[in-house]
């Protein structure tokens, strides 16, 4: 999960050439290719801000924080989101909050298209492996059966918080929780499982030496999930 995707630091093998190739990769396409998008004047801050979202993937990304911090706007923060958007450095995930009145309504969550981008644990890793796993079945089903997919998260004022949900024509189809090593079942999980009643609840947890169910819930590995999605 660390080295990526990309050919050349996949092939290696070498987590310290896959480092520096990345640093390449990030200098040519802030020097170069997000210069023909946007009107950029400083790389280098937006490079530190590149390299923030990289250290937040799991966790709501508050754009004013940000913008404090490297002392910016927060329109300038937003449009920079946007531009590496639009790059396919990152996708944002928003939050699901219909019929759900203490939801967080604006912080959205960004993941990496390439895993090895991530800065962070076994588990932010994991959890961006399966964003980005989840959004391409999301873009295949759209493909292929012609309905409109999004993928969201929910967390409440009170903290509890689902790290994905999958809406079909904007109705909840399915609730999605990532955990590396943790095979107990969420209790965000288990409450809105109760109370939304979606057709799919699954935990997905990396290290896991049995898959289970218990009620409407299915704790599962990464692999038997995805060779189940279509089923």
């Amino acid at each position: 999960m660390t080295l990526g995707g990309f050919p050349e630091p996949f092939l290696t093998n070498d987590e310290r050439m896959a480092r520096r190739w990345r640093r390449e990769r990030f200098d040519r396409v802030l020097r170069k290719d997000v210069r023909e998008l946007a009107p950029v004047r400083d790389i280098q801050i937006l490079g530190l801000f590149l390299d923030l979202l990289r250290q937040k993937v799991g966790g709501m990304v508050i754009l004013s924080n940000l913008a404090r911090d490297l002392e910016i706007s927060p329109k300038t923060a937003k449009a920079w989101l946007e531009v590496l958007e639009r790059m396919y450095l990152v996708f944002t995930v928003r939050p699901y909050t219909k019929s759900l009145p203490r939801a967080v309504r604006k912080p959205p969550k960004v993941y990496f298209f390439d895993n090895g981008d991530v800065i962070g644990d076994e588990g932010a890793r994991f959890e961006n492996l399966v964003a980005t796993l989840l959004l391409k079945q999301l873009h295949y089903l759209e493909d292929n059966q012609g309905y409109r997919y999004e993928l969201r998260y929910i967390r409440d004022k009170e903290g509890r918080e689902v790290d994905f949900a999958i809406l079909k024509e904007g109705r909840l189809e399915a609730l999605i929780e990532v955990k590396y090593a943790d095979d107990s079942i969420a209790r965000p999980l288990s409450y809105y499982a109760q109370r939304l009643n979606p057709g799919k609840v699954v935990q997905i947890v990396a290290e896991i030496k049995r898959p289970y169910d218990k009620g409407n819930i299915r704790v599962t590995d990464p692999v038997s999930y995805f060779s189940d999605f279509f089923k």
